[in-house]
């Protein structure tokens, strides 16, 4: 009983070392330090310069070929926002960003961030705080969002009040 055990464990371990691909191409794990600025000339009637830095870990994964299918940020990111002679200065949050690439081309096919969108505190101590899931793709204008496409959608009013002139 024994051997015909062992017999059939290696042939277990033979069958399933044979579906596994022999150059399969580990996961790359790095961290991340960005910065940079933009401009928002749709939030409210008047131009925002925002500054941002991002810190965290990027994952790149990729197929059998070595192709680059996907990454998977995790980011802690911080705001501040002029206008007007006025700042806001963002407190730092945390979001997930997933990157997927289309199969055929390798070009980008979708960019997710999930999680906090926006947290800015505002003059009389309120919160400027949105939070959802955005689809970057489907807003190919801007180049930095406040709002999620779906989920908790704050008080652009009340924001765009404290930076007015």
């Amino acid at each position: 009983m024994r051997r015909s055990t062992i017999a059939v464990a290696a042939a277990l371990v033979w069958a399933v070392a044979a579906v596994v691909p022999a150059a399969a191409v580990a996961p790359i794990r790095q961290d991340v330090d960005r910065s940079g600025s933009a401009v928002l000339t749709d939030v409210c009637a008047f131009p925002i310069t925002v500054e941002f830095t991002q810190s965290g870990t990027d994952t790149l994964f990729f197929n059998q070929s070595g192709a680059l299918t996907r990454i998977q940020g995790h980011i802690v990111e911080q705001d501040v926002f002029t206008a007007n002679g006025k700042t806001l200065h963002g407190l730092p949050y945390k979001f997930n960003v997933t990157v997927l690439f289309d199969k055929q081309t390798g070009e980008i096919a979708h960019v997710y961030a999930k999680g906090v969108i926006s947290r800015v505190p505002l003059p009389g101590g309120d919160v400027f705080l949105t939070a959802g899931r955005l689809d970057f793709l489907a807003h190919p204008g801007p180049s930095f969002l406040v709002q999620p496409d779906v989920g908790a959608q704050g008080d652009v009013a009340a924001f765009c009040a404290a930076l007015a002139p």
